[in-house]
């Protein structure tokens, strides 16, 4: 008979986030050897939580739905966050509506306790992930489970947003128990890709800013080139644990075509993807700005984005000369559609009030969308921007409304 698996807590309260926790970081490292993109899947979790964590009622219950989740299909089912789909989540949700007795406790408790000596923190014995503080029977209310899917619904979406995952396993559910209470949640019909008056603007305003604040923005024009250009992942050319991009993530091909190296990614897959002369310039424009020679040199360590300040917390505090992080490429993109929407405001009021909403992936999302119509081949599209196979880029074929009316033969009643 095989020994009760054990649950453990992963994920550090809010203030240290940054930092982490050491015995967890290298109970995620010993993992990442068994499942290929634990370590991977684990930092996106940390960032969401991180975009959670001002908000102390959310942060706590999305940081327990995730230490469930995580511990469940790392300990009990032995794979990826990616193989998550709605049948192994339905599995899910009823381990936890019955969870083994060992797993509960009759009290809550923290998820770490400190050494003080060492000034580290170590997982709590005492703590368990379920409490049963009355009666006899561990039950859940419908309500519970209602709070539990949408929270994990946020995380999916987040997700789908880092290009980790195609589908949404917990809305899917979620839907289901409310079409049984005859209510059904409609997912709003967004387009994620940008107009061509939106993208035509943006890119404006992009070499505006490039022109009238270069030692500002000559780095936000090459980030929008690269974005919608090569359609990275945000994580992809942003710092994160364990990983830097740097300028000679740009390298010359022994064929002579310059290509932008990515050197793992989703799944725990490098590529290599061919850049444009148009980024290349913008490469060069930069770097002179910078004071470097106009093309990267092999291992050349200077970071691809280099702040304009010194970091204030985290691994990097008191750095200037640092890579940017995956929330200041967000805030850099931000403004720009801001700044966009307000030019826009006037003449174009709803793809003004459309910029707002985007976001950074809407760039990939518009590169790739792009690339397509343009005629670039499929494969050649799905081996740009990392995908597995095929049929994910159904979501970016015949999504503009314009295209679908040209391409829609007229009927006569």
């Amino acid at each position: 008979m095989s020994e009760p698996v054990e649950f453990i807590p992963l994920f550090p309260h809010a203030e240290q986030l940054d930092v982490g926790v050491l015995y967890i970081n290298q109970q995620v490292m010993a993992l990442d050897l068994i499942i290929h993109d634990a370590a991977y899947s684990y930092e996106l979790a940390i960032e969401y939580l991180s975009e959670n964590r001002f908000n102390p009622n959310n942060f706590k219950s999305i940081r327990s739905e995730l230490n469930l989740l995580f511990n469940w299909v790392w300990f009990v089912k032995r794979c990826s966050i990616a193989d998550v789909d709605r049948v192994l989540l339905r599995k899910f949700v009823d381990f936890c509506n019955q969870p083994p007795l060992h797993l509960i406790t009759h009290a809550s408790y923290p998820f770490f306790i400190e050494n003080k000596q060492l000034h580290t923190l170590a997982p709590n014995p005492k703590w368990q992930p379920f409490v049963l503080r009355d009666g006899t029977r561990y039950v859940r209310k419908t309500a519970t489970l209602k709070a539990q899917l949408s929270l994990l619904s946020g995380f999916f979406l987040f997700l789908s947003d880092m290009e980790y995952c195609d589908k949404n396993p917990a809305a899917v559910l979620l839907r289901r128990l409310n079409v049984n209470n005859t209510h059904v949640i409609e997912s709003p019909d967004e387009e994620k890709a940008l107009s061509e008056l939106q993208w035509k603007s943006v890119w404006q305003q992009v070499n505006q800013l490039g022109t009238t604040q270069p030692e500002k923005h000559q780095r936000t024009r090459l980030l929008f080139a690269l974005l919608y250009l090569l359609y990275p992942r945000v994580s992809e050319i942003a710092a994160r644990p364990g990983f830097t991009p740097m300028m000679s993530s740009f390298v010359k091909h022994r064929s002579g075509q310059w290509v932008f190296k990515i050197p793992r990614s989703k799944g725990g897959k490098s590529r290599m993807i061919p850049c444009p002369d148009e980024l290349i310039r913008c490469l060069s424009q930069y770097r002179r700005y910078l004071g470097l020679s106009d093309l990267p040199l092999p291992n050349e360590q200077v970071p691809l984005f280099v702040r304009h300040k010194a970091g204030t917390h985290g691994r990097e505090a008191g750095i200037l000369n640092a890579q940017l992080g995956i929330e200041a490429i967000r805030s850099i993109v931000r403004t720009v559609f801001d700044t966009t929407a307000d030019v826009l405001e006037n003449s174009a009021p709803h793809e003004a009030h459309e910029l707002r909403e985007f976001s950074v992936h809407s760039l990939r999302h518009t590169g790739i969308t792009t690339s397509i119509a343009a005629g670039t081949p499929l494969q050649v599209v799905m081996k740009n921007a990392g995908h597995a196979d095929l049929s994910t880029l159904s979501v970016y074929i015949s999504t503009d409304i314009q295209q679908q009316a040209k391409s829609t033969v007229t009927r006569v009643l």
